[in-house]
């Protein structure tokens, strides 16, 4: 986003309502306009759809439909909808909604690593960090997610003009075919937690066997990892959605 300086006035009303704090005030003559950061703005177009301004001051960044900026909005406004996968915000259902999904399969084992929050957001320079780490360590990445799209496929990295990007959030998710792998990518996960300099969440996809026991959370266990007791948990009422 910009503000038009030649609507401003000053007033400040803008600059509490900013996720990222990237509106920023310039003491230019005495009138205090505003402006924004370019590097720091997410792209997320809260300052205008709220309609803070009593001038109408925002607009759209010159190159906010162009590559690679772009993909700050895809990942941080969710009136944005991603053109791979026709989801708004962060541009994909989410494996956490596996009931509906079907992505991950009995015997199968999702993560989902979920990247920045409002205030803080994340820049692909640390997403790499993860990508590449499970890239090396053998994960399937899910191919219907934003993140996917722009990897290398062969490293999981992504491009140097991306690098850079600010997001609000955004979501890695990968696929385990056989949970055991858990002993190997959750240390993986550990060690590139202590290299990035923002905050993620750590979501674990899998179904109750037919029995009732949930494998995974013993292997979680021996990990040390305790699982929070907020999960979602589809009880698998009524008609099913769709295939174990």
């Amino acid at each position: 986003m910009r503000i038009n300086q030649s609507r401003c006035i000053g007033c400040g009303l803008c600059s509490e309502y900013c996720p990222c704090g990237a509106i920023r005030e310039n003491d230019d003559g005495g009138k205090n306009q505003a402006y924004v950061d370019q590097e720091l703005c997410f792209e997320c177009g809260v300052c205008r759809r709220l309609q803070i301004c009593p001038e109408d001051a925002f607009e759209e960044s010159v190159d906010v439909g162009e590559y690679p900026r772009i993909v700050r909005a895809y990942f941080s406004n969710p009136n944005t909808t991603h053109r791979l996968t026709l989801v708004p915000g962060r541009g994909t259902e989410e494996s956490k909604t596996n009931d509906v999904t079907g992505r991950i399969k009995r015997g199968e084992v999702g993560l989902c690593i979920e990247f920045g929050r409002p205030g803080l957001g994340s820049t692909f320079q640390e997403i790499s960090l993860m990508t590449t780490r499970l890239k090396a360590l053998g994960v399937l990445f899910e191919p219907n997610n934003p993140l996917t799209e722009l990897m290398d496929p062969q490293t999981g990295s992504f491009s140097d003009d991306l690098l850079p990007q600010r997001v609000l959030s955004a979501i890695i998710e990968v696929r385990l075919d056989d949970r055991n792998d858990l002993t190997k990518v959750i240390p993986g996960i550990l060690e590139v937690s202590q290299k990035i300099d923002t905050v993620f969440s750590l979501g674990i996809i899998s179904r109750f066997e037919e029995s009732g026991e949930l494998p995974v959370m013993n292997q979680l266990e021996e990990l040390g990892i305790k699982c929070a007791p907020n999960a979602k948990i589809n009880l698998g009422l009524g008609r099913p959605l769709v295939d174990l």
